[in-house]
């Protein structure tokens, strides 16, 4: 599956908790994910350079201070709907990528482990596809 199909299923399958979903689907939609909130956290650091830039070099930077920290605020309102946007589609693919390592759905529980259940649940995302014997013979 290519970078811009895996983004696609991503959106596709937004409640689809079963069935199974490829290595490359599951972390494609990861990449993308990191780059769309790379590009959030970016300009809000551009706001908030500007921000302190301008404070320090005006008197009256009362309003420009205004507007980038109210730009900053929709950045950072934007980031958490897009977040909240992405929590179930990506559960579901985490369920879909467990199970198609022959994993319970289940195993998505260890993550709430602090620090050693996020390593597990990472470990289980690159494990190979393991195909039952039933998938082996056609009925």
């Amino acid at each position: 599956m290519g970078f811009l199909e895996a983004y696609k299923s991503f959106w596709k399958n937004y409640v689809n908790f079963t069935g199974r979903s490829t290595r490359s689907a599951y972390w494609y939609a990861i990449l993308w994910n990191a780059i769309i909130i790379s590009i959030f956290y970016v300009l809000m650091l551009v706001f908030i350079v500007f921000t302190v830039a301008t404070s320090a070099t005006n008197a009256s930077g009362d309003l420009v201070f205004l507007m980038t920290s109210g730009s900053t605020l929709f950045i950072l309102i934007l980031l958490f709907l897009y977040e909240l946007a992405t929590f179930i589609p990506m559960l579901a693919l985490s369920i879909r990528r467990l199970h198609d390592s022959n994993k319970s759905g289940w195993f998505i529980l260890l993550g709430l482990i602090p620090f050693v259940g996020s390593i597990i649940i990472i470990i289980f995302m690159c494990l190979p596809s393991e195909l039952s014997i039933a998938d082996d013979f056609d009925f």
